[in-house]
């Protein structure tokens, strides 16, 4: 798995990632049939979550129409972990489970929200992209001001469409 090309820009460097997991692990954390899965499971394999250094960018506009007002420019920080025994850790990277479990507590609308969401990855303000596990859509949330889970922005089709459209520059 470890020939694959996850970005397409070779500048994008992930570091402090957990070891790889095994697809039957990824599976029994992650249950979800989701379109697009194969590429997620394949990235966890190979990077168990990562800390991008010096960050990363993705433009929206690369499949969605932008209006005056919208999110385009959206940075990456790092990818959160999934954790395979309940005391993983790490310092740079968070997990995958605690964040969702977290969020869950935020309010109703939330809670209701990670039913058909889990987050993979965040920003530097602790904002989320999450996946949508009925069509594959990545999502992102920014918490301090909009936590309304109506107002969610839809980011990429799919989490392959927003590991290889990422960019270690800004255009």
């Amino acid at each position: 798995m470890s020939n694959i090309n996850f970005f397409s820009d070779p500048n994008i460097k992930l570091k402090y990632c957990l070891n790889g997991l095994s697809e039957q692990t990824i599976n029994s954390l992650v249950p979800y049939s989701f379109p697009g899965k194969d590429f997620f499971v394949d990235f966890y394999m190979t990077n168990n979550g990562g800390y991008l250094e010096g960050g990363a960018f993705y433009y929206r506009d690369v499949f969605y129409h932008i209006h005056d007002g919208d999110h385009n420019l959206m940075e990456v920080e790092g990818f959160n972990f999934i954790p395979q025994h309940l005391d993983d850790d790490s310092p740079y990277i968070l997990s995958l489970i605690d964040v969702w479990k977290r969020r869950r507590k935020y309010s109703n609308e939330i809670n209701d929200f990670c039913l058909s969401h889990f987050p993979f990855a965040a920003d530097a303000g602790d904002n989320d992209y999450w996946i949508d596990i009925k069509n594959g859509f990545v999502k992102y949330i920014r918490w301090e001001s909009d936590d309304n889970p109506n107002n969610v922005v839809i980011i990429s089709p799919s989490f392959y469409d927003f590991c290889i459209n990422l960019r270690s520059e800004r255009k």
